[in-house]
């Protein structure tokens, strides 16, 4: 797999190409981002239309992203993600779910580079350390170029100790 950065700490790698990405599924919506960002660095969260990705909708999170101090709130969350955490995140800051910081750090990493990112990682936060997954994060811009949302897609699958 091609990557052009890796951040040690979380195994997180930029993505530059859909072959960045091995689940089909979260290559999709890596594949959609591209289209509706056309010439620009992000697309912004109007050019996303829920009914051109129907199948993803239930493994996506969108989370709004706040400035001074910097705080992650989740705007939406899918029905799939719901039922694996067991909670509904919506409407509630990362902060208040969770004093792991390597979520608020990849976070932080996709404002900063302005890029996409994947990583496979566990649910340690929430105690499910048997529960994994992949996640592709995606940022989406206003007219200056600052991230104000991020969206993830999420790919959940337990670990079978195989």
């Amino acid at each position: 797999m091609s990557t052009s950065d890796y951040v040690a700490q979380s195994q997180l790698m930029a993505v530059n190409q859909p072959q960045d990405i091995p689940v089909s599924l979260l290559r999709d919506l890596y594949e959609y981002w591209q289209g509706k960002k056309g010439d620009r660095k992000m697309p912004s969260r109007l050019d996303i239309c829920p009914t051109e990705i129907i199948d993803l909708l239930p493994k996506i999170i969108l989370i709004d992203v706040e400035y001074e101090p910097q705080r992650f709130r989740f705007r939406l969350v899918g029905t799939d993600v719901v039922r694996v955490m067991g909670q509904d995140a919506t409407g509630k800051y990362l902060d208040e779910l969770s004093s792991d910081s390597a979520v608020h750090d990849r976070l932080s990493w996709l404002i900063r580079q302005k890029t996409t990112y994947y990583v496979s990682s566990q649910l340690d936060w929430l105690n499910r350390s048997f529960q994994k997954y992949h996640v592709l994060g995606l940022p989406l811009g206003d007219e200056a170029g600052n991230v104000n949302m991020i969206m993830y897609g999420i790919d959940q699958f337990y670990d079978t100790g195989k």
